[in-house]
């Protein structure tokens, strides 16, 4: 039953009985003390207004725990606004933690629906592909990407083990992988050959972390994976770049160092050979025709040794000139010599290169291998030894190395390091050896050869270190020291009274070398010495090297005032046409020449015929290697002009030669086409 107010009867009881209770202490009191009637009317309504404001309180309180349980059991938060303030006190901090973990976790919910947008956005837009594999390898989950990639939709791509898209050939190598990353619990990086939808296989790298699940065993892998073939093929390219010759075409050094390698791990079971080839006076062709020209010389060789390679044979380029072929399964050295002709024919072939016509040569050292133990640069460098081995024998030459080989490198060695300290510590000396006129038997010219002073004070001859110097490049300076300290000693004698000229032997190296002519005028005007008391001596097969440039260089020593002198005529293949044209006025006979002179009886020979080439051509005759009264007579018979040998005088110091040119009545030097003063001739050899 429900009061007029609203109110329920049962929430109206309280306030009636105390209502009623006050009104009968009033009326008693009223009745025993009248005076007390307005007290007590006043406290009756007091009471009254009490009890109503309590009984509102507490329906406030009752219609907000009602809203509150409202909401909470629709779970509609936060509550509205007031409703908690009406609640009563204990109720209030739990319904506003309530309210709290309702706001924390709609925040949450919202952040979650954002990252799974994002997430999507990019799973969307993303070339990589994104996999959720389970425990068992099966495919639970795959982005749309898979379709871009392998040709599969994702729907196709349910449920399917993984691996058995994998190539065959990498699938243990992947199983090992992914049981090592989940021993120690780390992410991994695999790079595979994956099967796409028509067939062929795709490179991709995939990157694994797996999930564990309480037990700690693998519950689930989570992959991303992208396509690397692009990346891959630059890879390639650039590796190929840094392994590729890129003028011939051909494997360069680096590319041979991993070749190599394969042939000697199995050079046990196949024994394989190695060549190691360059091009005979290759400079000459590049100074003479220029870099183009020999840049075609080197393509043209490369791509005639590459004709004679068979399946499973390797040609590289080792830098400048040189090559390297590596033929497999050749196990005798008559198979080598055999290829190595091979070779030589197919380079030796004419040439038309840049408007000239070349006879191309080569020298080949060969090393046969069957120890995979022997190193790849021991076998380079015993292919080497054997093919200056060649060169030393002429060059156009197949050499197969052996032993002695190692013991003359390592000898040439000793002797380069024996040379540098010699020049550093100017232990270089100088002997004379006074040359005399055929008919007087005079002294008018004296042959000084260079000494070096050995650590123990030994002095050793040119022919234990002038080949070892040319080879190195030390016979520039030594050259240079020659040319200075006899041009100093001229300056001397000259002082003392003795007006010498002395003639200086020029290696073939220093005659092709650019700046030799500057060496020469910066020596001169350093002893200023004059021109004319010079004679420059070079040997037949250093102009031979190179004609042209022989004879400009000679033509401009020529021009500043040096004689000029042909040294061992009739040992190489000069001919008498281009002899005319150069500018010599010295001609030298070798001392091989010499030995027909034994015995002699006036007639024909070999050394007749060249002297009468020399006075044909108004040229001084001088023969060196006289030893008997016979030599000595059969020259003069055939009208040398000087003689040089044991027979006359041995080499001597300065200070002798000086004495011998002070009691020897120095007479000049006649000469068929002028008479010059006397002249002592310095040789390296």
């Amino acid at each position: 039953m429900r009061a007029a107010s609203g109110l329920p009867m049962r929430k109206l009881l309280p306030l009636t009985v105390v209502a009623i209770a006050s009104s009968v202490v009033n009326l008693a009191l009223a009745v025993i003390t009248p005076g007390f009637l307005p007290a007590t009317i006043a406290l009756a309504a007091a009471t009254a207004i009490v009890a109503y404001r309590e009984l509102k309180r507490r329906d406030s309180e009752e219609r907000a725990l009602e809203t509150a349980l409202g909401h909470l059991a629709e779970f509609r938060l936060p509550l509205p606004d007031g409703v908690c303030e009406r609640l009563p006190v204990v109720l209030q901090p739990m319904v506003n933690g309530y309210d709290q973990v309702f706001l924390e976790m709609q925040r949450r919910q919202v952040a979650l629906a954002e990252r799974v947008e994002r997430y999507s956005f990019m799973e969307l837009h993303s070339e990589d592909i994104v996999m959720q594999i389970d425990a068992k390898g099966l495919v639970k989950y795959v982005s749309a990407a898979i379709l871009t990639h392998l040709g599969y939709t994702p729907d196709e791509m349910q449920g399917i083990r993984i691996l058995e898209l994998l190539h065959p050939g990498e699938t243990d190598y992947w199983i090992d992988s992914l049981k090592d990353a989940a021993r120690s619990r780390r992410p991994v990086l695999l790079e595979g050959n994956w099967r796409h939808k028509d067939g062929r296989y795709v490179s991709l790298e995939m990157s694994l972390r797996h999930a564990y699940g309480l037990n700690g065993r693998v519950a689930e892998t989570i992959a991303m994976a992208r396509n690397v073939e692009a990346r891959n093929e630059l890879r390639d390219k650039l590796t190929r770049a840094a392994q590729t010759d890129h003028l011939t075409g051909l494997p360069n050094r680096a590319a041979l160092a991993a070749t190599l390698a394969q042939f000697r791990a199995a050079s046990k079971e196949r024994p394989f050979v190695l060549f190691l080839f360059d091009l005979d006076r290759f400079k000459q062709v590049n100074d003479s025709l220029g870099h183009s020209a020999g840049d075609d010389y080197l393509i043209e060789t490369a791509n005639r040794v590459r004709s004679i390679l068979r399946p499973g044979d390797s040609l590289a380029r080792m830098g400048g000139d040189e090559f390297v072929a590596l033929f497999d399964g050749v196990a005798t050295e008559g198979g080598a010599r055999s290829i190595a002709s091979r070779i030589i024919d197919a380079v030796s072939q004419p040439y038309s290169c840049h408007g000239a016509l070349l006879h191309p040569k080569t020298s080949i050292g060969i090393v046969l291998c069957d120890d995979p133990e022997l190193a790849s640069d021991e076998l380079i460098s015993r292919a080497d030894r054997a093919m200056y081995a060649a060169k030393r024998q002429g060059g156009n030459l197949a050499i197969v190395y052996n032993a002695t080989y190692s013991d003359s490198m390592r000898k040439d060695f000793d002797v380069e390091q024996a040379l540098t300290l010699a020049l550093q510590q100017d232990r270089l000396v100088l002997h004379f050896q006074p040359i005399v006129d055929a008919k007087t038997k005079q002294p008018v010219l004296a042959e000084a050869l260079v000494r070096m002073r050995a650590a123990d004070g030994t002095l050793l001859g040119p022919s234990q270190f002038i080949d070892v110097a040319e080879k190195t490049g030390q016979i520039l300076q030594i050259g240079q020291w020659v040319l200075e300290h006899a041009c100093m000693q001229a300056r001397r004698l000259e002082e003392v009274g003795l007006p010498t000229s002395i003639s200086v032997n020029v290696s073939p190296r220093q005659l092709m070398h650019v700046n030799y002519v500057q060496s020469v005028e910066t020596v001169l005007e350093a002893t200023g010495v004059s021109p004319s008391s010079i004679v420059l001596e070079v040997t037949e097969s250093a102009v031979m090297e190179d004609v042209e440039k022989a004879k400009a260089t000679l033509n401009h020593l020529r021009s500043l005032g040096f004689r000029l002198a042909l040294d061992d005529f009739g040992t190489g293949y000069s001919s008498i046409s281009m002899l005319k044209t150069l500018p010599f006025d010295i001609l030298k006979i070798d001392r091989a020449f010499v030995l027909d002179t034994e015995g002699l009886a006036i007639g024909p020979t070999t050394l007749g015929a060249i002297i009468d080439i020399g006075k044909s051509l108004k040229l001084t005759i001088i023969a060196e290697g006289i030893e008997t009264a016979e030599q000595s007579i059969g020259l003069e018979r055939l009208g040398c002009d000087l003689l040089q040998g044991f027979r006359f005088f041995r080499p001597m110091d300065a200070a002798a030669h000086a004495k011998v040119l002070e009691q020897g009545g120095r007479q000049p030097l006649q000469m068929r086409s002028k008479i010059v003063t006397q002249v002592d001739r310095v040789s390296l050899f």
